[in-house]
This record gives C-alpha cells, structure tokens and sequence, in this order.
C-alpha cells in the first residue's frame, strides 16, 4: 500500500500528526521508518519521522498547518521502503544461511535495517573466517535465486510456539496473544513485524561487505542488498 486517505485525529505541538489510520511504517524492529509527504488542500509537507508510543502512530511533519478533522492523502517514498524490504527479507535470509553454515548455536543477537547497508548480529563462539562468510553470502544467494516465496501472517502465539518453536523470537520477545510471522518455510521462520519482499528474488542480490567482532561471543556482518550491493561490487 503506498498511498492512503486518512483523517487527522490530533496536533501535537504543531509539529506531530496523529490520524485514524496510517500506512506509513513507525520506527521498531531494527527497522527505521518510513518517509514520504502527506498532502492536504494542494499542499505537500513532509514525513520527517514515523514512531509508535503505546501503539498511537505519530507523523513528524515539517511546517505543519493542520488542525484536526483534517482530511489529508499520504504517499509513501516507495523507493526507500523497497529498500528497508529487501534490508528486512536479506537479514532473515543471511541469519538462515549463517545458521547452516556455522551450527543451530548462531542466533540472532541484534541487526540494523537501513537503506544502503544493514548490520546483522548473531552468537559465535570464534571470528568468522573467510572461508565462512564467503559460504554465507553464497547459500544467500542461492535463496535469492531460487525465489522462495516469504509469507507474513498472523497467529495465535501458542499455535505458533507449537508448530515453530522459540527460533520464532530471534528478533526478541513480541508482546500479544497474536503474533506476526514471517515464514521463508524451511529457511527461516521468525516472529517480526517488519514490512517484506512478497519473494526472495526480489532481493536481487546479497553482498557481506564485512564482519566484526561486537563483543564476547557476538559477530556482526554487515552487508548490503539489491541495487546497493551491486554498486559495492562495482566499487570494489
């Protein structure tokens, strides 16, 4: 969805917007959030910001002039979170390639979904070796090819539990009786609430651009993903 006609509920300090109902996506997950515009009477203001306080959506708008019981059109900058989805679907796809190459030890310690490049953490007991990340990067690749599909649904968490077990909370712990999983069937399958390519080969491609050593026990790779990481290959 990359357009939507709202209302708005509230204006807080002249600066943030609450509407009844929003398509833009709030800061969480290790995802950052959304930019676009949202226009009202002809006029176009931007999204500076998106966040959630206690599930209210809040827009930081620049030069805001709204009042509520406006009704107002916002557009989402496509482009931008086309590339927050490929950041988002590449992380669980790189954590499942980490996984198989290293052990079932490798779990998810932390990540980071930006625009050019993202941060992936996960638990290992030694540095990674060249040899390792070369065969992550491959068996990424290689779901990337073979266009796996990537379904988001909603559960019921003790249905969820049952059927995936606790790998579920890689990300962290997720409040709520229903839950949000993302599922690369066999590859990985994980609760998130993260906006997400529809297919692993919309990624186009995966490059690790490095690693390091975070702290005791934790490496981090850092990669890049679709027409970024092609830009990386051609840098190099």
């Amino acid at each position: 969805l990359q357009e939507f006609n709202a209302e708005v509920l509230s204006v807080v300090d002249n600066r943030f917007l609450i509407l009844d109902q929003t398509a833009f996506y709030a800061e969480g997950g290790g995802q950052i959030s959304d930019r676009g515009i949202i226009e009202d009477r002809g006029k176009q203001y931007n999204v500076l910001e998106v966040t959630s306080i206690e599930g209210v959506i809040i827009h930081e708008i620049d030069r805001p002039n709204f009042k509520e019981g406006d009704r107002v059109h916002g557009v989402i900058n496509w482009d931008r979170r086309l590339a927050l989805m490929r950041a988002h679907t590449g992380t669980h796809i790189i954590l499942g390639a980490a996984r198989r190459v290293l052990g079932e030890h490798a779990w998810q310690a932390g990540a980071s979904k930006a625009i050019e490049r993202s941060r992936l953490d996960i638990s290992h007991y030694s540095r990674l070796t060249r040899d390792e990340v070369e065969r992550i990067e491959k068996l990424a690749n290689q779901v990337v090819v073979e266009g796996r599909p990537v379904i988001c649904k909603f559960m019921q968490r003790d249905t969820a539990e049952e059927k995936y077990g606790f790998r579920l909370y890689q990300g962290g712990a997720v409040p709520g009786k229903e839950i949000r999983v993302v599922d690369m069937g066999d590859w990985d399958v994980e609760a998130c609430g993260g906006t997400h390519l529809a297919n692993t080969s919309e990624a186009g491609l995966i490059k690790i651009l490095g690693t390091e050593r975070v702290q005791d026990g934790v490496e981090r790779i850092v990669f890049a993903v679709g027409p970024y990481a092609l830009e990386e290959v051609q840098r190099r």
